[in-house]
């Protein structure tokens, strides 16, 4: 993920979190005109909320045994069951626990865009990546040309292509530039 996604999953994260807050509060949601508008405000807000969470392993997901004894195990996506009222009381879950959860994606998205926003602004960062861009240029010339590349970019050995040939461009730059000769020259005395 780069700034900018991590950026609107935050802000997505605080927005539902801040709604889902408004909306737990209202003890009778389903007949409260304020609470069916929060949840409106809230719905559009779910899929990106879930995905988000996801993405910093914060899946959400708790099991219940089946009411009936003998029955299969449930599997319940906590911001999901935020809307189903049956399942919030046919196994109890509580109003809090999607909001410890939103809370410690906020948390993890905060890290994540603080991490982002210095590899932003670092110059060293986008030359590995630009490094990295030419030594898959040839496999996206080919998936350009209509072949299916994906399988072969996932391979170790393409993976540590990449990254020997990342080094040995950027040691290319360091000795072209007389850095590694200085460096010599400080270490050695020569």
């Amino acid at each position: 993920m780069n700034y900018f996604e991590v950026k609107e999953r935050l802000d997505n994260l605080e927005e539902f979190r801040q709604l889902y807050g408004e909306y737990s509060q209202f003890t009778n949601r389903e007949k409260n005109v304020a609470a069916q508008m929060t949840r409106q405000k809230l719905e559009p807000l779910v899929a990106l909320a879930v995905d988000s969470l996801r993405r910093v392993g914060l899946g959400g997901m708790i099991t219940h045994d089946a009411p009936v004894r003998g029955g299969r195990r449930v599997r319940i996506n906590l911001i999901k069951a935020i809307f189903r009222d049956d399942l919030i009381r046919q196994f109890s879950l509580d109003d809090n626990t999607p909001l410890e959860l939103l809370d410690k994606g906020v948390i993890k998205y905060r890290s994540l865009l603080w991490r982002e926003k210095v590899q932003l602004f670092n110059p060293l960062f986008w030359f590995f990546h630009f490094i990295g861009f030419l030594a898959l240029l040839p496999f996206h010339i080919l998936k350009k040309a209509g072949y299916d590349t994906e399988n072969v970019q996932k391979l170790g050995v393409v993976r540590l292509f990449v990254l020997l040939f990342q080094l040995a461009v950027f040691y290319l730059l360091l000795e072209l530039s007389g850095t590694i000769a200085l460096i010599r020259f400080d270490i050695l005395g020569l």
